[in-house]
């Protein structure tokens, strides 16, 4: 493709390949014999060396109160233990991540272990720990070293889990395959909905002013900027700000009012009322000899990658995890793929009012149809305010001061596509086809179901749009298990968000099943939410993290009445019998 702007995001890719594939861990572990010979069931004793990354420090073998994890070492079978392991001195420092006084290692730690190896003369020790920085920590990692070798596996899970883990340590072709199957999972997710009015029609728009003529050049850079911006900007908010970075720019109201104020905007420029266009130096720039520049698909390609975090975290998170702990090779070809598969679609869709344009007469009912997307836009830009209300706490759109904004912008477009409601920027056509018509019922349908969800009815899917209404759940961690305690249940926890739609679709759907509903009548129900961004939703947060490995939304967990993992969900999912079957496990 002849462009400037293509170009250089292929440099991009380039140079992130060429500079991040050789990153390296947090903590680098090496291990040797200071005593003993490596023969057949000989004891031995092992000196295990860390050494840590500056910014970074990694916590001793002490269990403490604060909530940290202590590093443990054991033996991994035919090899055993033969006594307690001992430690180099550490720092004793306040942490602010625990806001308690902890000892913990910087630079380098060593660790002094007795071990019969097994009957070849070899062995292993298994290390887990945590590591954290002065702002964030890393979720709690296992890996193995072999005796006498430097050597790391690849983290393994650190609860049990009905979902299948990152298959990293099945090879990269693996890796890469999982990754490209969550993009087009994620493509299911309720955020992606509004941006398919916005890729249609101003495609069609574009291909409507080219004559189709327009070929592949603008869906390309469309993809490439979506593929771009969650490649780059998801690896360096992770490895900047940890972890949850993402979900916390997700859920961040100011990012969400933006974003409600660019679709406003999307829908004005629809509606006709003025033209969106760039500075002339600027498109002078972008253009290729006069053709339509491809810096607006690019950025449309960006505006959606941020839009879709809050539906995607769950996914994202989950192949970012990597980049988090200093691993960025896999996490980097990760997301390209993830990226790509996600991408795919839009790029037909893109392609596809090419196709619209050649048809006779499109102009008129053409103008019809970004007319009426410029309603859903206005849709879509409320559920945008709606997060920025959540989270800031204001409750001035609740559910059904949400559900009758919905209802009022479905009938003026129902309305408009019957040529009542008229926009004097938009000529309608004058004749009313069946199409039309069939649009216009179902717009009054549409208009007609939110109307009844006004009246407290479940609407179903469509419930992960809406606010999240009060579950009657215990949403205390402490009480929750003293409660337990007390009755010898077991403990469910929902780690959820006000903003996070895969939150909503499975408490309203999932939840209320009569089958989980029985199932869940087996536990001590407590409900946390970490998303508001106040001191206790981020201490929900730091004990999902602890807890889980991961920040992302929605996670469940199935907890012993004194605090021990039995199982965990990941994700949310519309399969019963497989929600049920991780509900049944916690309880065993």
């Amino acid at each position: 493709m002849k462009s400037r702007l293509v170009k250089p995001l292929f440099l991009f890719w380039l140079l992130c390949v060429v500079s991040l594939c050789s990153a390296q861990q947090v903590v680098k572990w090496s291990s040797h014999i200071v005593k003993g010979d490596a023969k057949p069931n000989a004891i031995v004793t092992v000196e295990l060396d860390a050494v840590i990354d500056a910014g970074w420090h990694l916590y001793d073998i002490t269990k403490t109160k604060a909530g940290n994890e202590p590093t443990s070492i054991t033996a991994v079978s035919p090899a055993k233990l033969t006594g307690p392991v001992e430690e180099s001195k550490p720092v004793r420092k306040y942490d602010a991540n625990f806001e308690a006084e902890v000892e913990f290692f910087e630079k380098s730690a060593q660790f002094t272990v007795p071990v019969q190896l097994g009957p070849d003369g070899k062995g292993s020790l298994q290390v887990r720990f945590q590591t954290c920085t002065d702002r964030n920590c890393l979720p709690p990692t296992k890996l193995t070293v072999p005796i006498g070798e430097g050597a790391v596996s690849p983290p393994g899970a650190n609860a049990s889990s009905t979902q299948a883990p990152v298959p990293q340590n099945q090879g990269l072709l693996a890796f890469i395959a999982f990754a490209f199957g969550a993009g087009l999972l994620a493509l299911l997710t309720p955020c992606v909905f509004p941006m398919v009015p916005i890729t249609v029609s101003y495609f069609a728009k574009q291909h409507e002013k080219a004559g189709g003529s327009a070929g592949i050049a603008q869906p390309l850079a469309y993809c490439l900027g979506i593929i771009s911006a969650f490649t780059g900007f998801g690896l360096v908010v992770t490895i900047v700000f940890g972890a949850s970075g993402i979900q916390r720019f997700a859920t961040n109201p100011v990012v969400n009012l933006l974003l409600a104020a660019l679709f406003i905007v999307l829908a004005i420029n629809l509606f006709g009322l003025y033209e969106i266009t760039l500075p002339s130096g600027i498109t002078n720039k972008f253009n290729y000899r006069g053709k339509s520049g491809l810096i607006v698909p690019v950025l449309m390609g960006l505006t959606f990658t941020l839009t879709s975090f809050t539906c995607t975290v769950p996914f994202v998170g989950t192949i970012l995890i990597s980049a988090a702990k200093g691993q960025l090779l896999y996490p980097l070809l990760g997301m390209l793929a993830f990226s790509s598969a996600f991408s795919l679609p839009f790029f037909l869709l893109a392609m596809f009012p090419q196709y619209l344009a050649k048809l006779p007469k499109s102009g008129s009912w053409l103008a019809a149809v970004k007319g009426f997307m410029g309603f859903l836009e206005i849709a879509a830009a409320v559920k945008f305010f709606s997060n920025a209300d959540l989270v800031w706490g204001t409750g001035i759109l609740s559910r059904n001061i949400f559900l009758g904004v919905w209802v009022a912008i479905f009938v003026l477009a129902a309305l408009f596509l019957a040529g009542i409601f008229k926009l004097k920027t938009v000529e309608m056509p004058k004749k009313i086809g069946p199409a039309r018509i069939v649009i216009m019922v179902l717009t009054v349908l549409t208009a007609g179901f939110f109307a009844l969800g006004m009246t407290g009815r479940s609407l179903g899917e469509m419930e992960a749009y809406l606010p999240p209404s009060k579950s009657g759940w215990l949403e205390n961690y402490n009480k929750a298990l003293d409660i337990a305690m007390r009755t010898n249940k077991p403990v469910f926890i929902n780690f959820t968000g006000v903003t996070c739609t895969n939150c909503r679709m499975m408490e309203k759907n999932m939840f209320p099943n009569p089958l989980v509903k029985a199932e869940l009548e087996n536990y001590v129900l407590v409900e946390l939410y970490t998303d508001k961004q106040t001191k206790e939703d981020e201490e929900n947060q730091a004990l999902q993290q602890r807890l889980t490995g991961t920040v992302a939304l929605p996670v469940y967990l199935c907890l012993s009445p004194e605090g021990k993992v039995l199982a965990k969900f990941e994700s949310s999912t519309r399969d019963t019998n497989q929600f049920l079957t991780f509900l049944k496990s916690g309880r065993k």
